[in-house]
């Protein structure tokens, strides 16, 4: 769907769309909200905007009427992508709110206007737990975070399983990558793919060197 003015391409080398789909792989599979594509995802809205101008202008020819339902059903398959992106970003905020606003690197993942929602979404997920629970329990009992409020740890927060099993293929020649904290390393080539622990790959599928499935 790119504009063929331009055949925007994203720093990888591959299209948007194909881009779009691994981050949507990747945000669908790893257990942690990651980083916001913002500059693919400026590209892909802005190609949504230049299709939909083109295909209106295709309107009532009658001899651009099979490229116009071609040009629309390709505008389908990427705002589908695109609403699968969005839709398992929030997801992720709603389950785990609260510890990305208490992290301050995994909030600087969201884009601004998850930042909005999160904070919203976490201070009336609180005032509604306050009110309907929080409210019965004695003082001490009453901390949304903490089972004791005078212990430190915030042992309630639900937090995303890092250590959980993925599948995963290898975008790059990358060597041996140790896959466990014993020291145990595979050789990562090319093509290869593992069901490995999220924890050890967690920095490759952030740099994209491998892909999540």
């Amino acid at each position: 769907m790119d504009d063929p003015s331009d055949h925007a391409t994203s720093t990888s080398g591959r299209s948007d769309h194909e881009a779009l789909k691994m981050a949507v792989m990747n945000e669908k599979s790893s257990p942690e909200i990651l980083e916001f594509q913002e500059d693919l995802i400026s590209r892909i809205e802005a190609q949504i905007d230049y299709q939909e101008e083109q295909i209106e202008l295709m309107r009532g020819n009658q001899d651009l009427d099979i490229l116009r339902a071609i040009f629309t059903t390709e505008l389908a398959r990427v705002r589908y992508l695109l609403r699968c992106y969005y839709r398992l970003r929030v997801h992720k905020i709603e389950e785990h709110a609260m510890y990305i606003l208490d992290n301050a690197g995994v909030k600087a993942r969201l884009s601004e206007r998850e930042d909005a929602y999160a904070q919203e979404y976490f201070m009336l997920q609180g005032t509604h737990l306050k009110q309907t629970i929080g409210s019965q329990l004695p003082e001490a009992f009453a901390s949304l975070v903490r089972q004791v409020g005078a212990q430190p740890e915030k042992d309630m927060m639900p937090t995303p399983d890092l250590d959980k099993h993925v599948f995963c293929r290898v975008l790059e020649d990358l060597g041996q990558v140790p896959v466990d904290e014993d020291g145990n390393a595979a050789e990562f080539s090319r093509g290869d793919m593992f069901v490995v622990r999220y924890r050890p790959v967690q920095q490759l599928v952030q740099q994209g060197s491998v892909c999540l499935l």
